[in-house]
């Protein structure tokens, strides 16, 4: 058992000493003075609380049960009865452990905040990563932007200054050295060239390292058994009707490509839905004999066939050039050839000779060693020989892309890096394309002539009349000689070129075989394995070409006519083949010889 009494009675005393010490602080607070030792009626400041703790620790001793629920009490509530605050060791204990509770509560409380605040730092900081990587990219686009401008800004300087420092094309002087800036704002003007064109967009040393598309291996290859048309044409819809219905007839043709030029008149509905279905429009909105050469809509192959709207051959003459390129994809293959003719300024126009100067041209090295003693004195004109120069000298140099298998990629390097003066000139004065692209293959590949197709082939032609002749005149000729000196000097295959000079090969090597191994490099029909074909249309192609190599030169020729007579039944038929009956019936008269 407890008694209160004597807690009760202590009590009241210690509270009593504790008011009459609080009240003698505050007056000697008050009067500025302090308890001297000499007054030896009041004890020490430490007798009293040693004192007062002696006579706590009596009055509590017999209170063990309430201390400890006073303790379990403090610790459910942090407030303390005012009597047992005056406990130091309890207000101590008491302190104390408020004091860890109240930390340990701030712990918890702080955890929340604290992952948001880490959340927060880490979203930040990727933030902060992905903003310095977009301005990082913004940076580098806009290095890039500079740098392209800068050099767009150079190149059209560079070019300017070619321009400028060149003569203007003069449709009187033919002049083909280089144009000015007047000359090629009335050119962009006249939509005779486009803005992107008007300078190179590759070098013709680029365009040296340029590495071909190589022809995938058979079988069943489109690109090693068919080919595709690109037929150049302008205000010639009837000529152009007959030759599409004629070539879309040939199995070898995959596609048509009608290179259409006019922007003010559309193809007509016959040509537009051609019932073969292999028939395509290109359309181009700058007129320029240029534009033959330049591959808007894509071409299903690597082989492309150039053509002018009133040619028609064979389908087995194609075929034949087709096998001939598929063996050189690198080469360009024609029908038509030419040869240039070189001439000493110092024979004042009496010296005139084929540029073998020896008509026994079997001797290649010879005829180099006689071109480069005529380069040590730099006293050459080139000029351009035509189909009766060629046949007399039994030799040739160029061929004509109105009939020609040439590389894909050929077209895209003349668009971009034929030297700008020549691509002007025939924007221009539209003519000498043919030129341009067979001096441009040959210096592509060493100086080398293009090859030539069988000679029964290149005589199976059949052309179609037409009214308006594209070439022709006084100053045809004149211009042409200038296309030939000055193209082959800017192409670099004239006897001092860096990649020239340019070749000329021999055309008919064996008086009695002529139909078969003609031109550059002849190939003989019995050295190729059919097997090696990817079609069997040009398996029996060359099978019946071996057949036919060994029938008489009658036979062979009554074959030929046949082919010939088939493909120009339907243009005969309407009077479209000059100085036959149906011909003379509809236009009453023989037109001008093509």
């Amino acid at each position: 058992m407890t008694s209160s009494s004597p807690t009760s009675s202590s009590s009241d005393d210690f509270v009593h000493i504790l008011q009459h010490n609080a009240a003698t602080a505050t007056a000697d607070e008050e009067t500025g003075t302090t308890v001297s030792n000499e007054n030896n009626n009041n004890m020490s400041a430490a007798a009293q609380r040693s004192l007062l703790q002696t006579l706590w620790s009596e009055a509590t001793s017999t209170t063990d049960l309430h201390q400890r629920r006073s303790r379990v009490t403090r610790r459910i509530s942090p407030t303390a009865t005012s009597n047992n605050n005056t406990h130091q060791p309890s207000s101590d204990t008491s302190t104390s452990l408020l004091s860890k509770r109240s930390h340990v509560g701030k712990k918890k409380k702080s955890m929340s905040p604290r992952g948001y605040n880490n959340y927060s730092r880490r979203t930040k900081r990727v933030a902060t990563k992905v903003w310095l990587a977009a301005l990082a990219a913004l940076a580098m686009a806009l290095l890039i932007k500079i740098h392209v401008f800068l050099y767009q800004v150079l190149t059209t300087r560079n070019n300017n200054k070619n321009f400028d420092g060149l003569l203007s094309i003069s449709s009187d002087t033919n002049n083909i050295d280089g144009v000015d800036a007047a000359t090629i704002q009335q050119l962009l003007d006249n939509h005779n060239i486009d803005v992107e064109d008007t300078h190179s967009k590759m070098t013709l040393q680029g365009a040296h390292s340029h590495k071909l598309k190589g022809l995938p291996l058979p079988p069943n290859n489109i690109d090693t058994s068919q080919y595709t048309i690109r037929m150049n044409t302008w205000n010639r819809n009837e000529q152009l009707l007959l030759s599409i219905n004629h070539h879309a007839k040939c199995e070898g043709v995959a596609e048509i490509q009608i290179i259409w030029c006019d922007t003010q008149n559309d193809p007509p509905d016959s040509i537009l839905h051609h019932p073969s279905g292999k028939v395509k429009i290109e359309r181009h909105h700058v007129n320029s004999l240029n534009e033959r050469f330049k591959i808007v809509l894509d071409t299903p192959t690597v082989a492309i066939l150039s053509l002018d709207d009133d040619v028609l051959r064979p389908c087995e003459a194609l075929d034949a050039a087709f096998v001939r390129w598929m063996r050189h994809p690198e080469r360009m293959v024609g029908f038509d050839v030419r040869t240039h003719v070189v001439e000493s300024n110092n024979d004042h126009g009496d010296g005139m000779k084929n540029s073998n100067n020896n008509n026994n041209s079997n001797n290649k090295e010879s005829n180099t060693k006689t071109e480069g003693a005529v380069t040590a004195t730099g006293t050459t004109n080139w000029k351009y020989g035509y189909l009766s120069t060629t046949e007399k000298s039994n030799s040739y140099s160029l061929t004509l892309p109105r009939a020609s298998f040439l590389h894909k990629d050929y077209l895209d390097l003349y668009i971009m890096a034929m030297p700008r003066p020549i691509y002007l000139y025939v924007a221009q004065h539209f003519e000498c394309e043919d030129i341009a692209m067979s001096f441009f293959v040959s210096s592509l590949t060493g100086g080398r002539p293009p090859l030539i197709t069988d000679y029964w082939a290149v005589k199976s032609m059949v052309k179609l009349y037409s009214e308006k002749k594209i070439s022709g005149g006084k100053d045809h000729k004149s211009a042409r000689d200038k296309c030939v000196d000055h193209f082959a000097q800017l192409l670099g295959v004239k006897e001092d070129g860096e990649w020239g000079p340019l070749q000329t090969a021999d055309l008919i090597h064996y008086d009695e075989d002529r139909m078969f191994g003609y031109g550059a490099e002849p190939e003989d029909w019995d050295d190729i394995d059919e097997l090696s074909m990817s079609s069997g249309r040009l398996k029996e192609f060359v099978l019946s070409m071996k057949e036919l190599k060994v029938k008489s030169n009658k036979d062979q020729l009554k074959w030929l006519m046949r082919k010939k007579t088939e493909t120009m039944k339907e243009a005969k038929k309407v009077g479209m083949i000059e100085k036959t009956e149906e011909w003379e019936e509809r236009w009453k008269s023989g037109g001008d010889e093509t």
